[in-house]
């Protein structure tokens, strides 16, 4: 009984700590749910905070992204939508590694739909 107890303190202490680095965007970002999943899935491997690309991360990254000034993310979501269109993200040698992050033609549309109402959003708000 001791034994299950300890097995079971150890695992949901493990799964908290796990959980603690699951990056997930500010939620002040007010990314719709089905966007912050396509960015989970292929983007924040590299543009989040936690990850070892510096030059992804001086980009772009996420984490920080309500700390951009409004200018800076439209210019951003500019860039998202011509990078992913152009299929230059993710990078190819990124997808050799992790098949599962390719962006097909549905989450290219969605990601272009939303980036340029978002940037229209925070046009009018300016």
């Amino acid at each position: 009984m001791k034994k299950q107890l300890v097995l079971f303190l150890a695992i949901g202490i493990m799964f908290l700590f796990f959980q603690s680095f699951s990056p997930e965007l500010p939620s002040e970002a007010g990314f719709p749910e089905e966007i912050t999943s396509i960015l989970k899935a292929s983007c924040f491997d590299c543009h989040h905070t936690g990850s070892n690309s510096e030059k992804a991360l001086n980009a772009l990254n996420f984490a920080t992204w309500d700390e951009y000034r409004t200018t800076k993310q439209i210019a951003l979501l500019s860039d998202i939508a011509k990078v992913t269109k152009e299929r230059k993200m993710p990078p190819g040698k990124y997808l050799e590694n992790k098949p599962d992050a390719e962006l097909f033609d549905k989450h290219i549309q969605l990601l272009a739909d939303w980036t340029e109402q978002e940037a229209e959003k925070l046009m009018q708000g300016n």
